[in-house]
């Protein structure tokens, strides 16, 4: 239906890409400088979608639930993680709240015409980019192509609803947080990552949201806390104006965290003296890395889930193993039929170091194969083919901070792979982040756009 109406506008509507262009550069979701890119049509779910989501979200929930407590409780289980010791010192720190996966992002392939899904990736506390939904599906909702199909779904009693992931996260967080320890009544919240490498537009907004609530916020770089010790009775993680941390909305990513462990080591301190509610905890490390794929399908970690969890996994987790010398010798696919994998390192994001061997001819996989092996941190994993649908790039230059846009190129409707990114808050599905792209990986750096996402839901 969305197409349809789209293909009766003048060029593709073209006047509706260059609005929406022009509102993205005067938009929040920019990064470094650059707008995002994105794709014209939406991604349109429906209740069955939505529902479906939800299922996701509760199973993957509960079995990450049952590792980390296996992982708690058995020396021997964690040796499977393979984490130095300082991350597991900080792992089996109690973070004097129940919840064990605060935020997550569920990256998957899903087949929008079965319902069929195999997981991508999980990114737990540095998910991110609820912005750049936000911002695409406000920028759509202005065009005369969603305002031809908002037409045709109002005709049908229905109306198209974007999904809200800032105050609802807001809740979730400030609902955690009343169940920690040592919770004050209006906690003072430092919202910290490495502002370096950070969305900066993105904390605001979410400092914007905590302020509407009445309380004290402050976005810092997290080497920038400092730990206050002078007073015996009551030392405190504060911000660089002062301000005494109750509780932190963590985005700086553990890998960072511990690539710069000596230049973070007052909040680490604070956080092994108790000092204030870290949302989330390093726990949610465990989903986090890569080789939690491996170890999902590990016999250990089937006999702690259910039947039907365990049918969850062999169906939906693709195989996946540490890459070494001897598993190349042993899977003598992974050379010789190259195009059945995918390489990643064991913990980064935004793609970075993650290779499909598709991409390359022969000799120059064996050769990053190679590699990999002799740096031992990465793996291996099965190569999902993605769900493919039309779509149209928007077409013109996206230069950030300006309002007036150059038409680039007449885009055809082309194509896409898809990638499908679910929000989870404390185990609920609560949006999404949606991207597409022409190559065989979908990331940025591969030319991979974002989508706006709505529900379908009755007016």
């Amino acid at each position: 239906m969305y197409l349809q109406g789209l293909r009766s506008l003048p060029d593709l509507d073209l006047e509706g890409r260059a609005t929406a262009a022009s509102y993205m550069c005067k938009s929040e979701a920019i990064y470094k400088q650059e707008v995002t890119d994105f794709l014209y049509v939406p991604k349109l779910y429906t209740a069955r979608e939505t529902d479906r989501f939800q299922e996701i979200a509760s199973m993957t929930s509960a079995i990450f639930e049952k590792i980390i407590a296996h992982y708690l409780k058995d020396p021997d289980y964690r040796k499977h993680f393979g984490f130095q010791q300082e991350l597991e010192e900080l792992i089996l720190i109690d973070p004097g709240y129940a919840c064990a996966i605060p935020i997550i992002r569920i990256d998957i392939f899903y087949d929008e015409d079965t319902g069929d899904f195999k997981f991508c990736e999980f990114n737990t506390d540095g998910s991110s980019a609820m912005n750049e939904d936000r911002e695409v599906s406000n920028a759509l909702e202005l065009t005369p192509s969603f305002k031809h199909f908002e037409q045709e779904l109002a005709s049908g009693g229905l109306k198209a609803q974007s999904f809200e992931l800032f105050e609802s996260w807001v809740d979730t967080f400030l609902d955690i947080y009343a169940t920690y320890q040592n919770a004050v009544a209006s906690p003072s919240i430092a919202i910290c990552d490495f502002m370096d490498l950070s969305t900066p537009l993105e904390l605001e907004r979410f400092a914007r949201c905590f302020a509407a609530r009445g309380l004290q916020v402050e976005v810092c770089d997290i080497r920038d806390l400092r730990f206050d010790t002078d007073a015996a009775d009551s030392p405190a993680l504060l911000t660089p104006s002062g301000m005494k941390v109750d509780a932190l909305y963590r985005r700086a990513v553990t890998g960072d965290i511990m690539k710069h462990y000596d230049e973070v080591s007052d909040f680490l301190e604070a956080y092994r003296a108790g000092c204030f509610a870290l949302i989330g905890s390093f726990r949610t490390q465990l989903p986090h890395t890569k080789l939690s794929f491996e170890i999902l399908h590990q016999q250990e970690t089937l006999a702690l889930l259910s039947p039907e969890e365990q049918g969850f996994v062999r169906t939906h987790v693709p195989f996946t193993a540490r890459l070494t010398k001897a598993l190349v010798a042993e899977q003598k696919s992974i050379l010789d039929n190259k195009d059945a994998w995918i390489i990643k390192p064991l913990d980064s994001y935004g793609s970075k170091g993650v290779w499909a061997g598709r991409e390359f001819d022969a000799a120059t996989w064996e050769s990053m194969i190679s590699e990999a092996c002799a740096a031992e941190d990465h793996i291996v994993q099965e190569y999902i083919e993605q769900y493919v649908a039309d779509n149209l790039a928007i077409g013109f230059d996206l230069p950030a901070g300006k309002a007036a846009v150059q038409q680039s190129a007449a885009p055809e409707i082309q194509k896409y792979r898809d990638l499908t990114g679910l929000f989870v808050y404390a185990g609920q599905f609560k949006g999404l982040l949606a991207r597409a792209g022409l190559q065989d990986r979908i990331c940025a750096a591969a030319a991979g756009k974002t989508l706006g996402t709505f529900k379908i839901i009755e007016k």
